[in-house]
């Protein structure tokens, strides 16, 4: 948490398991055992340790709703995002916000500093005190070897009201020097002892000091600290039988002891008096759990869990006549895949919705466009953001993104082709269509994916009803090399999409006949379904005519190389005899026989293949593996390379 805003999310975040576990805790009360009510603290213990909103996911509600509220009407247009759960200082600080974290910074260590200047007085307590007797000693190993632990060192100390273990790694067992100790106080804490409660206890105390300021939180601390408690006491009072379990409820009272309460990596068996009366209480409506009450506890805990670690992906959602509350949920939706972004961009572009843009726009942007949509959302302007385009695409036809390279790390790059409607002061021919294109980048921005537009729109012409199979119009990238007389060359035109048909769940006969509409909803989570591979093969014969005379036959095979492994891109052989053409997923194989007569170049039968494709297809390749063959022989194998570098 390196700012006010992220420990907003981390604290409101823990606040809504706490509140949940307390309901659950609740209804369980006589139905579980205390171990399963101290355990399931630990739900909460690892909402609190787990940095909130990681891969854009939230856990029941989504906090940074509010938050991004709160920001806007502080100013801020930047992304918190929570990368650790305790408190860290960047910087000095200069805003209203930046003092309040600060402020906040120094609660927690004035709180740990008390808690540590609590324990070393305890400890320097125990370092006055001398070996327990051997008569003492002897009751502890006896009841340690009961319960299985290992005794660790026990010392007398005068002024003490009851026994407990202090330290984490070298725990002492604190026994009164000037008082006799009852065997079930000592089996208590040699329980304390065997489930390493001085660790928990210690864990309990830094969380709470981290949330010093959440009331809720410090609740829960106290509460998980008490469950830990009756869990021990659960655990001697089924070792105990009737005038026992009394004498024990009596003990409990006669050793409360404020001045050692709650100080860290101790199991003071009182845990402060304002805590003896649930004990008590729970002592007297003590209960034997049936013994298949445990595998029910672990399934409750394990639901528990995995649900509410997992959490939940967060969505857009748009709220009517409130602007705020739109833009605060567009800026809390993350694109967390590149494809994402690049699907998040286009929709804003078809339906020129602004606060899809803010959803992959970088931080750079963000107060520009936030800006943009609240002025045109106030006034009633549609559409409340300005994408470039003059002209009215077609939102029902979706769009394409054509020829999409990874450029660098973390970046990739391609041209975004969509359909418009009409061109002003241009009346279109039969079967001409209008595609508007841009170039446009996604790139990863601290946890979030964003998009740059590297270009303005242009529009381009075509004759091709069916451009999502490949147009001439627009452009590929070619790939060339030498093997021998020959120059073989692959001009490829990739493009890809997520399938966004759907059905109208409200007609009957929509859902009987297939998808009626585009979803027009962002899916920035999401990873391109649709792709389309349109490659185009020749040769160029260096040689004389004579030579050429020569040929019958010539073929090529093509491995596509993504080098996204180290396994190495081997093409296919090729039939000596025959024609054809073939491509599957990333390899080419095509042959043709000559004509007399033929010119130095050849280009083989033009096809693809989609649309089901894998992710790595519908990206362009680093390069191709080529095998030449000439009369049904290999002659050589060469890699083709983009020209000008447009595939590095």
């Amino acid at each position: 948490m390196t700012d006010i805003w992220s420990f907003l999310l981390q604290t409101l975040t823990a606040s809504g398991v706490a509140v949940l576990l307390i309901l659950i805790k609740a209804l369980f009360k006589d139905k579980l055992p205390p171990k399963w009510h101290f355990t399931v603290w630990g739900v909460l213990g690892i909402i609190i340790l787990f940095p909130a909103g990681l891969f854009g996911r939230y856990t029941l509600v989504n906090w940074q709703v509010p938050i991004e509220v709160l920001k806007g009407i502080a100013g801020e247009y930047g992304f918190s995002k929570v990368k650790f759960p305790v408190p860290v200082v960047t910087s000095m600080p200069e805003t209203v916000a930046e003092w309040i974290f600060a402020l906040y910074v120094i609660g927690v260590v004035i709180s740990l500093l008390w808690y540590a200047v609590s324990y070393v007085g305890l400890r320097m307590v125990l370092a006055g005190g001398r070996p327990a007797t051997g008569r003492i000693t002897e009751r502890v190993s006896r009841i340690a070897a009961e319960v299985k632990v290992k005794p660790c060192r026990t010392v007398a100390v005068r002024g003490l009201p009851g026994a407990f273990v202090c330290g984490v790694f070298r725990p002492v067992l604190a026994v009164p020097a000037d008082g006799e100790v009852d065997d079930k106080v000592l089996l208590h804490e040699l329980l304390h002892l065997k489930y390493r409660d001085t660790l928990w206890s210690t864990l309990i105390c830094i969380l709470r000091c981290i949330h010093w300021c959440n009331p809720l939180i410090v609740y829960c601390a106290g509460r998980a600290v008490n469950d830990m408690e009756s869990r021990c006491d659960q655990l001697v009072l089924e070792r105990l039988e009737g005038e026992d379990r009394r004498e024990y409820g009596r003990i409990l009272l006669s050793m409360v002891n404020e001045r050692f309460a709650k100080t860290p990596g101790t199991t003071c068996l009182s845990n402060g008096g304002k805590n003896i009366k649930e004990r008590i209480e729970a002592i007297a409506r003590f209960k034997k759990y049936p013994v298949g009450m445990g595998l029910v506890s672990k399934c409750v805990l394990a639901v528990l869990t995995l649900s509410l670690v997992v959490g939940v992906q967060a969505s857009y959602r748009e709220y009517d006549a409130e602007e705020w509350l739109s833009v605060a949920s567009a800026r809390s939706t993350y694109c967390t895949t590149p494809d994402g972004a690049f699907d998040t961009y286009a929709k804003a572009v078809l339906t020129q919705n602004g606060f899809y843009r803010l959803m992959c726009a970088p931080v750079s942007e963000q107060k520009t466009v936030t800006e943009e949509v609240r002025g045109n959302e106030k006034k009633g302007i549609f559409p409340n953001w300005n994408s470039g385009l003059d002209e009215m695409p077609y939102a029902s036809e979706g769009y394409y993104v054509y020829n999409l390279k990874e450029t660098r790390e973390d970046v990739y790059e391609g041209l975004l082709v969509l359909r418009v409607a009409y061109i002003p002061d241009v009346i279109p021919e039969m079967h001409t269509y209008y595609l508007a294109v841009q170039n446009i980048r996604a790139e990863r921005e601290g946890d979030r994916w964003v998009t740059f537009p590297l270009d303005d729109f242009s529009v381009v012409e075509t004759h091709n009803e069916y451009y999502e199979w490949g147009c001439d119009e627009l452009p590929g990238v070619r790939y060339t090399g030498i093997a021998g007389d020959f120059e073989i060359n692959v001009t490829l035109q990739t493009n890809c999409t997520m399938e966004s048909a759907k059905q109208d769940e409200s007609d009957i006969i929509s859902l009987l006949s297939g998808p009626v509409y585009y979803d027009t909803l962002p899916r920035p989570d999401a990873e391109f379904t649709k792709g389309v591979v349109r490659p185009t093969c020749g040769v160029v014969h260096a040689g004389n005519e004579e030579e050429r005379k020569l040929i019958e036959t010539i073929g090529i095979s093509l491995a596509a190389d993504y080098q996204e492994d180290d396994v190495p891109a081997e093409p296919e052989s090729i039939e000596k005899t025959g024609i054809s053409y073939s491509a599957n997923g990333s390899r080419i194989r095509c042959t043709t026989k000559t004509e007399p007569g033929w010119g130095p170049y050849i280009e083989f039968i033009r096809g693809g293949y989609g649309t089901n494709l894998p992710k790595r297809d519908m990206i362009l390749p680093e390069r191709y593996v080529a095998d030449l063959y000439v009369n049904g022989e290999l002659v050589g194998r060469v890699d083709l390379y983009p020209e000008g570098g447009d595939a590095e």
